[in-house]
């Protein structure tokens, strides 16, 4: 009985190993380490890995998707480095909110092939985790409150504003994105 005890134990482990192996490489073939700037495209990533939020984790962002198929709002075209990654542009371009330009010309996968072109930076370059007090973020206010610009304020404002306009488009989106509804959290983040 002991070692019917014992084998099944065995096998049960070794079971829950090879589960646990597969789902490892099934999440890190979603996405890949990204350095803190590149002139490299990721195909997939995670955004807000190290969310402070008790209840939501990270989000699986398909960037290869985002940048080549049509997602702009009407799906109509694809859309621009420039949307997400908005200091990559010159300084005249900037709508507010917007202040910090980096770049002369506006980025494009076309730019990024010369080889004095500037590397682009994460999100995480410029805007800090909340509670991160090392450099100064800037503030914006929104409905009626002021909010510093931190990481997950920066994705949201950003992924709710094209997600918005995208469902308002076209509203079959709905049942498969996220705009700013509370409710719908669980379509772009993993729940912890």
């Amino acid at each position: 009985m002991k070692r019917l005890l014992v084998g099944l134990i065995l096998v049960l482990s070794a079971a829950a190993s090879g589960l646990l192996m597969q789902a490892s490489r099934a999440s890190s073939s979603f996405s890949q380490e990204i350095p803190k700037e590149g002139k490299e495209q990721p195909k997939k990533v995670k955004l807000d890995a190290d969310s402070l939020d008790d209840k939501w984790g990270e989000v699986a962002f398909d960037h290869e998707s985002h940048t080549l198929k049509n997602y702009t709002p009407d799906g109509k075209t694809t859309g621009t480095c420039v949307e997400c990654h908005h200091t990559d542009q010159p300084k005249e371009n900037l709508k507010s909110p917007l202040v910090t330009s980096e770049r002369k010309v506006v980025l494009t996968a076309e730019v990024l092939k010369d080889a004095a072109a500037g590397p682009v930076k994460i999100c995480r370059g410029c805007h800090l985790q909340a509670g991160d007090e090392s450099k100064a973020l800037p503030v914006i206010t929104k409905d009626g409150k002021q909010l510093k610009l931190d990481n997950e304020v920066a994705y949201h404002t950003n992924c709710f504003a094209c997600h918005d306009a995208a469902i308002k488009a076209r509203p079959d989106l709905a049942t498969k994105i996220s705009g700013s509804d509370p409710k719908g959290c669980v379509k772009c983040h993993i729940a912890k």
